[in-house]
């Protein structure tokens, strides 16, 4: 993931792209189990989930979630995607 790379450029570190990376996965295995966890978007196929300061949108069928887009929250709302 680009955010992941970011955050490890930015700090000099990989321990916060770590840290977000067991946030994103332990959040998605979640959203595996009960896809319908994630708040509704204007789009119908489309649910966000909250995942500290990130926002993360997916879609999903009887067998898969599909990570559609992962934005900062601070981003301006108007930019994101859905």
């Amino acid at each position: 993931m680009e955010i992941l790379q970011y955050w490890a450029d930015r700090n000099g570190s990989t321990l916060y792209s770590e840290k977000l990376d067991g946030l994103f996965r332990a959040a998605l295995r979640v959203i595996a189990r009960n896809p319908k966890l994630g708040r509704p978007t204007t789009d119908p196929e489309v649910r966000v989930k909250t995942i500290g300061d990130h926002l993360l949108f997916y879609a999903y069928t009887a067998n898969e979630v599909q990570v559609l887009s992962v934005w900062h929250a601070k981003h301006d709302p108007k930019d994101r995607p859905y």
